[in-house]
């Protein structure tokens, strides 16, 4: 048992917490840039139509790395650490695996997980013809960014700790 455990954390758990530690960073330093658009921040007079090319580059990125986050954490990360844990059930829900995930403290909250999902689609889908509701999706994504961070630091350290048992 301890081989198929060593075999999961060497073949599914450490390349899964380095991506997601790969696409956090990025995804911070988008946010720490995009913190300070006044297109996002509400400044009188600022709309989507204000934002300059390299803040809509800065944008694209953290939309991209957000999606890529949750997506690598959703499928990589969380389903290699219930199944190190031994939790994971192969025909359950992916609702029941995150609720599980939220009473064994790898997650903060399923409900939190389920609201970044809808912002990371509706973000993902671009509406020309509506940009002030471009521009509110990308406001509620930049307001939930440190929301998807600790999600990942979360999860990140119950990795981390089962990795280091393992040494």
């Amino acid at each position: 048992m301890a081989m198929k455990t060593q075999q999961l954390v060497n073949f599914k758990l450490q390349p899964a917490l380095s991506e997601c530690v790969l696409h956090r960073k990025r995804l911070h330093q988008a946010w720490l840039e995009a913190l300070d658009f006044d297109a996002l921040t509400g400044a009188t007079g600022a709309t989507g139509a204000t934002l300059n090319d390299d803040e809509v580059r800065t944008l694209d990125q953290l939309v991209f790395r957000f999606g890529r986050l949750q997506d690598a954490i959703g499928t990589r990360l969380l389903p290699a650490l219930l199944q190190v844990i031994q939790e994971w059930r192969d025909n359950e829900p992916f609702l029941d695996k995150l609720n599980r995930a939220e009473k064994l403290g790898l997650l903060p909250s399923a409900e939190q997980w389920q609201l970044l999902r809808e912002l990371r689609n509706q973000t993902a889908h671009e509406y020309p013809e509506q940009p002030q509701l471009v521009l509110e999706n990308l406001r509620r994504l930049v307001s939930h960014v440190p929301t998807l961070e600790q999600a990942c630091q979360q999860l990140a350290d119950a990795a981390q700790q089962r990795i280091d048992l393992l040494k």
